[in-house]
């Protein structure tokens, strides 16, 4: 093993509280594959009484899956506002999943209730809807050079893209951000807003490449070639999902 091998930083945004279905496997699916190619991981745990500075980290998660804690903790997310969009801004990618996506929009509005303001990263907003969406998904990503990713949502809130945001991936089977849609996510540089909750980054391998290198690239302003794997059970799990009935 090297002596001086590449060190990226990953900021875990408030697993204590926001911890949803498949938050961890995601973190440890975009260390492992960095440990794999011989690429130094820490992981620094956002508790709600810590200040984050962006240009310490190369990584941002945010998760969670029951929208009744997101009044609660998006006081403490605004407190970083303005560093998560300099962050942002910057290039630094974010994976934002479920409930983070949700908080990552300019608001959202829960049923009887006012709307709650977000902190603005993504140009999105979310209303709640009238049941619950619990469904496969897949589709191409553009920023994958339209490879596909695949996976399930469960979620009760409809989002809609305004004009500064990109649609995460164009759907070819499941619902989106909303009835209408025929797309699933937002982007806006390398922020990644989803309500995938499923095992996004461990089935969809070369998502979690496109976020490990844009990390490394930021960071170490040069392009830095990542070493092949082998995808074999990766693969098979992102196939069994666009496969299956």
């Amino acid at each position: 093993m090297s002596k001086n091998p590449l060190k990226l930083k990953i900021a875990y945004l408030y697993p204590e509280i926001l911890q949803g279905f498949c938050d961890k496997a995601n973190v440890d699916a975009f260390c492992l594959r960095a440990k794999w190619r011989n690429i130094e991981t820490s992981i620094q745990t956002i508790g709600i009484n810590d200040k984050i500075t962006s240009s310490k980290y190369d990584f941002f998660y945010i998760g969670g899956s029951d929208i009744s804690l997101m009044p609660h903790i998006i006081k403490y997310l605004k407190q970083n506002e303005k560093e998560l969009k300099n962050g942002a801004e910057s290039g630094i990618p974010m994976l934002a999943v479920g409930c983070g996506y949700i908080m990552f929009g300019n608001y959202w509005q829960l049923h009887n209730s006012k709307k709650i303001s977000g902190i603005k990263i993504l140009d999105t907003y979310s209303i709640a809807g009238k049941k619950l969406w619990a469904n496969k998904v897949f589709g191409t990503c553009h920023i994958l050079n339209n490879k596909v990713v695949a996976g399930y949502t469960n979620h009760s809130m409809v989002t809609y893209l305004n004009k500064n945001v990109s649609p995460f991936i164009k759907l070819q089977y499941g619902m989106g951000n909303n009835e209408k849609s025929k797309y699933e996510g937002a982007r806006f540089n390398n922020v990644i807003g989803t309500y995938i909750t499923s095992a996004l980054l461990p089935q969809n391998p070369h998502l979690s490449d496109y976020l490990l290198n844009s990390a490394l690239n930021i960071k170490y302003r040069c392009k830095i070639p990542l070493a092949p794997l082998c995808d074999d059970l990766e693969q098979f799990s992102h196939k069994y999902i666009t496969d299956s009935k």
